[in-house]
């Protein structure tokens, strides 16, 4: 309760501090020179923080062993230009453009209230022109490597005879997850590192084939990040293969993970054919059995909440919970 009302008071201080000509500007923080920084707004010798997060233009890049671009979106925190000293956290999310603008969204109104900590937003997907028609580019990035679809009789039939000849192609494709996952620590993180100043704290944020990926990555590739958010999709070779192989030679995983998934997804026939649910909440378990002393798990699932409808709340709830650690942080400090 004293936490949340100090929360409330920092919140408060923030929206009455600067009012100008009757609109609210700002938040303002004393101590900092506004030399270089043009779009500062300057009031009695204080910058005014930004009142909400700042898009860069979408810049491309081409990964190694690709024939195509990759379109980054970046987001940055309110502080960002009047705090050059400072460093921040780094959110990365799958699925480009398509979920960019709702999760920046949340955290930029979320931080405003201390709720989560200020950080860059790096969202990483095909080309926004490519439209619809780049699906099949998302579909092999957040692929991991392996038969797509196991040895679930049921599911494949169920696929098939949904899918049809559409079916076979995807079997016969390559799933390219384990290069773009390369793609995003080994080229595209130092490379954004340079231009923007990342603390080293990194979260991955998936959902449906992007909770595909992001799970495969936590097992993969678990030096990498250290928060996560898996949501709506686990692939069959991470639940049944490398949760396994990663306990058998690990007796820690220093994460916190968020877990989520929509109950009437299961409403949903293919849906439940790659058994979105109960794979997704089946990672959650084995997690919880295994009692990593390191590891902070939260599984929520959403009553009456389908594949996209259950979006907004398991961003909102996951990045508060990834990031509780770094809230309770900035709570102390005003205490």
């Amino acid at each position: 309760m004293a936490a949340l009302k100090n929360r409330c008071r920092r919140t408060f201080r923030r929206l009455s501090l600067v009012v100008l000509g009757g609109a609210l500007a700002g938040v303002s923080c004393a101590g900092y020179s506004n030399d270089n920084h043009d779009d500062a707004q300057v009031v009695q010798d204080s910058i005014v923080v930004p009142y909400a997060m700042a898009s860069e233009p979408p810049r491309s890049f081409r990964a190694e062993g690709y024939d195509y671009d990759h379109e980054v979106l970046v987001t940055l925190p309110r502080s960002y230009t009047v705090s050059p000293d400072r460093s921040y956290p780094v959110l990365w999310a799958m699925d480009g453009a398509a979920h960019h603008m709702i999760i920046a969204g949340i955290v930029s109104m979320y931080g405003l209230y201390d709720l989560v900590p200020e950080m860059i937003i790096v969202s990483v997907g095909h080309s926004s022109e490519q439209g619809i028609a780049g699906i099949a580019k998302r579909s092999a990035d957040l692929t991991p490597p392996g038969s797509l679809l196991g040895d679930d009789e049921l599911g494949k039939s169920t696929l098939r005879a949904g899918y049809g000849s559409s079916l076979t192609d995807l079997e016969t494709s390559q799933p390219n997850g384990a290069n773009f996952l390369d793609f995003l620590v080994d080229q595209l993180r130092p490379q954004m590192a340079e231009r923007y100043r990342m603390n080293g704290d990194h979260a991955l944020v998936g959902h449906s084939l992007g909770g595909w990926f992001t799970g495969y990555a936590l097992f993969t590739r678990p030096d990498a990040f250290s928060r996560y958010l898996i949501a709506s999709g686990i692939h069959h070779q991470t639940l049944d293969h490398l949760e396994a192989k990663y306990a058998e030679s690990h007796d820690d995983l220093p994460a916190r993970i968020f877990i989520a998934a929509g109950s009437s997804e299961v409403t949903n026939v293919m849906l439940s054919a790659v058994r979105a649910v109960s794979r997704t909440v089946a990672l959650a378990e084995n997690l919880s059995m295994r009692q990593y002393p390191s590891l902070a798990l939260k599984l929520q699932l959403y009553p009456d909440r389908d594949h996209i409808t259950v979006l907004p709340p398991l961003f909102a709830d996951g990045f508060q919970y990834i990031y509780a650690d770094e809230v309770e942080k900035l709570t102390n400090l005003t205490e």
